[in-house]
């Protein structure tokens, strides 16, 4: 311990100045992410090859294939969401109501048409509505 008057040591002067960084740096340790990617919101790139559209915060998939039109919804991170309901249009014209296949929403396709539009409710009451153009 110093004595009063006498001048502190170099090793406590780097004591003093380490515990001051750290607790000057405190208030910005609620920015960091530990565990979760940082980038999976800016992850535009379709998970399964179909077209991939930002509603909000949410991604919508469409995928148009062997006879099916599948919208696959995800979160902000890319989780993957279940719609509760869910209707698909083509054209503005034949609207035709998707249904839960396991992994996303699906409908019978109409290959002619060239634009679709989606709508589907997730659990908490979100909206989601968005056209595809000639997918």
């Amino acid at each position: 311990m110093a004595r009063k008057g006498e001048p502190l040591k170099p090793a406590r002067w780097l004591l003093a100045g380490a515990v001051g960084l750290a607790l000057g740096s405190l208030p910005f340790l609620r920015y960091v992410h530990l565990g979760e990617p940082v980038a999976a919101h800016a992850d535009h790139a379709p998970r399964r090859g179909g077209q991939l559209h930002m509603v909000g915060d949410h991604h919508l998939e469409l995928v148009r294939r062997s006879g099916r039109a599948r919208v696959f919804a995800s979160d902000a991170r890319r989780r993957p969401l279940q719609p509760t309901l869910g209707w698909i249009a083509f054209d503005d014209m034949a609207r035709m109501p998707l249904s839960w296949d396991g992994q996303g929403m699906g409908a019978p396709d109409l290959p002619e048409a060239r634009s679709l539009t989606v709508d589907l409710e997730l659990a908490d009451g979100t909206q989601l509505t968005w056209t595809f153009e000639d997918p």
